[in-house]
């Protein structure tokens, strides 16, 4: 049976933990917020650039369009498959969930894939397994900005335009509410304009807090402009910066689904340490009342002894 001192020690170490986990769920819970609001305010500039593409197709005929070299669709015979994780743990099964879905690709895959590994848990991962790593991006901040994502996507431009790759493939996390998020697999080159529909309506969460924006959707009618120097320049220029949102959004909303994961695994984190504290306060109050039980049976019999 353990003794009181060691039990003492265990509730007391339980419980300056909980008060960590404790402490970890409101900051999380606090930048999964923030960082909800970071992804929104991306979206009235996506569904701009979005309506803009549209209007160029209108302008442009579906030979123009196929011979711009990020809208291209060609023969895949090589991929380019980008991993999003996290760079930090505790969270949960967020990490475990990314990479286990990008194995079942690369599994399933019918031609060569290289892999981009974003976040530290993904390269660390591939590194474990002796994957090849064609680069790795990490660092990124608890609010994702525009400037942390660019070089991803500038990467992702020069590898499909120079023909390293026929198409580039993300696996992460998007954030449909605090409790619950889903690992999605989405094409980001070549681009098309449904692609991009899904990526901007993804913006705003199915549920709980802002879903009422789902409403919005992007799909008013196309309109008429005057377009100089020409719909073919506009194009070349517009399409680039379309990738870089799609990179963008796709860090933010795994960004959003990290904080989320963290702040429900320390809510399960600090629930445990409660009930384990529970548990040995009960076994602590079972052993220093057994050592009365017997202190009080020895002065007894002690007593007895002497009076006999």
């Amino acid at each position: 049976m353990p003794s009181t001192l060691s039990l003492k020690k265990k509730i007391r170490s339980t419980r300056n933990i909980a008060q960590i986990t404790r402490a970890m769920e409101a900051v999380s819970a606090v930048k999964m917020r923030r960082s909800e609001e970071v992804a929104l305010r991306s979206r009235p500039y996506a569904l701009a650039a979005l309506e803009m593409l549209r209007n160029l197709r209108g302008a442009l005929s579906d030979e123009a369009i196929s011979h711009t070299p990020l809208l291209e669709a060609r023969e895949v015979k090589r991929e380019l498959l980008i991993v999003v994780t996290s760079d930090k743990g505790l969270a949960g099964a967020f990490n475990a969930n990314v990479l286990r879905r990008a194995e079942a690709f690369l599994k399933d895959a019918s031609a060569p894939v290289e892999i981009v590994a974003v976040g530290k848990r993904a390269r660390d991962y591939f590194a474990r397994a002796k994957a090849h790593v064609t680069a790795e991006f990490f660092g990124v901040g608890d609010y994702v900005e525009a400037k942390e994502t660019k070089p991803i996507a500038d990467f992702l431009i020069e590898q499909f335009v120079s023909r390293k790759t026929d198409r580039v493939v993300v696996v992460y996390t998007n954030f449909l509410s605090a409790l619950k998020q889903e690992v999605l697999v989405r094409t980001l080159l070549p681009l098309s304009v449904s692609t991009l529909r899904e990526m901007v309506e993804s913006i705003v969460p199915s549920y709980g807090r802002y879903s009422e924006l789902r409403s919005v959707k992007g799909s008013e009618p196309v309109t008429e402009y005057l377009l100089e120097p020409s719909a073919e320049h506009i194009l070349r220029e517009l399409v680039p910066a379309l990738v870089e949102i799609e990179v963008y959004d796709c860090i933010v909303e795994a960004n959003v689904s990290e904080h989320a994961a963290r702040m429900v695994a320390m809510k399960n984190a600090s629930k445990n340490a409660g009930d384990l504290i529970g548990s040995l306060t009960r076994i602590y109050n079972r052993v220093r009342q057994a050592q009365i039980t017997k202190e009080l049976t020895e002065i007894s019999a002690g007593a007895e002894a002497l009076a006999g």
